[in-house]
């Protein structure tokens, strides 16, 4: 963005105009999931979106907390250290008010109370503030962001009734695109539904018109030629031996030949293992019980490739079910539901085994039948990827557009100025003059 400033704007850092404060250092033993007498709640980098989100709060001792770490309204929680260059910087304002405090890998902006505090809350929120501090954020594993990397920021301060201006436009411009963004969402949702029912009535004959019921109840089992885990050999990403899939390849629904590992086998190993056309891997062991029995076709460019110990193959009798409409059986939200809950474990790693895959039971239409169930499905299921690539082609140009406005807004195009405004210098010289003035003592606990 360029140097040139609208008339009555003045240059200054983000540090004129807030002070910054670290969050709250605790030990695990210290914080607990659910709330306590004398424990408030804290919140990290994951509550830390668009907006605040309150989702997954931990609580720690009051004791623990000092005035300047309990949460005011208008402050702005950004997330300081991360592992993910995408996460660190990233920054939401508190609207409303929280009884609650922030971890040691946040901080908290808290604006001047002589300028806007949500002027400020939305500046940090563009782009050029985020790759500003993803350029300043370093560390070998872990991102981290200092003091002055906050504080230090470029800003440009407009006239304080121009500010206001800004922030009312801002909001009035969001909250129609929040409209639009909430219909997307809504739209996605009940994509999610309809394929969740095309599935349903797959299984139950409804789909063709036929009364699954009639069709005989077939325990999965008996319908396959082999069930085998895979390799529990560790990979390597060098491109040397067999390629193995793992289970990043497989959950999408399609299989994914990115990001593949590498594996030295046997022949003998390699002839139990290699992968025909038309195999069926699935998910069996996973922290999410969501993944457990997700998996994916074999297609013809994964053939002779290899497969990990969490991935279970199943090849099946062809002559009597293919291998298409087993996948979408194993998909549907009767069967989802069964593997789930047969799979659910208190331990926090989720299993199925081989037993419990061969117990699954299901009615098995004729192979013509399933030819066409697999048939109609693929065609439906054309049309609802087509519409939710629409909904997210929306979404990225809603998030595009905010961008824009912003970038207007914190260059001076998006409200006219006024002539008859304060100059924004003399707002910065009362606001040093006040920072000036405060006791000493005041102005170091700002800036602990």
């Amino acid at each position: 963005m360029s140097d040139e400033l609208p008339g009555g704007w003045c240059h200054c850092i983000v540090g004129d105009v807030a002070t910054l404060h670290r969050g709250v250092t605790y030990t695990k033993p210290d914080a607990r999931k659910t709330h306590a007498t004398g424990f408030l709640p804290l919140m990290r980098a994951n509550n830390i979106g668009n907006e605040i989100n309150f989702d997954d709060l931990v609580y720690v001792p009051q004791r623990l907390v000092s005035e300047d770490q309990r949460l005011k309204v208008n402050d702005i929680v950004i997330a300081m250290s991360s592992g993910s260059k995408s996460v660190v910087g990233k920054a939401a304002q508190l609207r409303s008010r929280f009884d609650g405090t922030f971890g040691a890998f946040c901080a908290v902006a808290r604006p001047d109370p002589v300028v806007d505090a949500q002027f400020l809350g939305w500046f940090l929120q563009t782009k050029e503030y985020r790759q500003r501090v993803s350029d300043d954020s370093k560390g070998s594993n872990i991102n981290n962001l200092k003091r002055d990397d906050i504080l230090g920021v470029p800003f440009r301060l407009p006239p304080l009734a121009e500010q206001e201006r800004i922030v009312e436009k801002i909001e009035t411009l969001f909250a129609e695109i929040d409209k639009g963004e909430e219909a997307l969402r809504a739209v996605r949702k009940l994509l999610a539904r309809y394929r969740q029912s095309v599935l349903k009535a797959a299984v139950t004959g409804a789909l063709t018109g036929q009364d699954g019921s009639k069709w005989p109840l077939t325990r999965l089992g008996d319908l396959l030629e082999d069930i085998r885990y895979g390799t529990a050999k560790k990979c390597h990403p060098d491109a040397a031996g067999t390629a193995v899939l793992r289970i990043p390849n497989v959950v999408g629904g399609n299989i994914d030949l990115t990001d593949l590992k590498f594996t030295d086998l046997t022949d003998g190993e390699l002839s139990k293992l290699a992968l025909r056309v038309g195999d069926l891997l699935l998910v069996r062991s996973n922290g999410s019980a969501s993944l457990v029995g997700r998996g994916s076709v074999v297609t013809s460019d994964a053939e002779g490739l290899a497969y990990a110990g969490y991935l279970i193959r199943l090849r099946v009798d062809r002559s009597r079910l293919l291998p298409s409409f087993l996948h979408l059986a194993l998909s549907s939200p009767v069967i989802r539901a069964s593997i789930e809950r047969q799979a659910k474990s208190t331990s926090g790693v989720h299993n199925l085994n081989s037993a419990e895959v061969k117990a699954i039971s299901f009615q098995l239409p004729p192979l013509d039948e399933q030819e066409a169930i697999v048939r109609m499905v693929d065609e439906m299921e054309v049309r609802t990827f087509q519409a939710e690539t629409w909904c997210r082609d929306e979404l990225r140009r809603s998030a595009a557009l905010r961008q824009s406005i912003l970038k207007d807004a914190f260059a001076g195009k998006l409200v006219p100025q006024d002539p008859a405004d304060e100059p924004a210098a003399d707002l910065l010289a009362r606001i040093r003059a006040s920072q000036a003035a405060a006791p000493t003592r005041t102005r170091r606990k700002a800036m602990a």
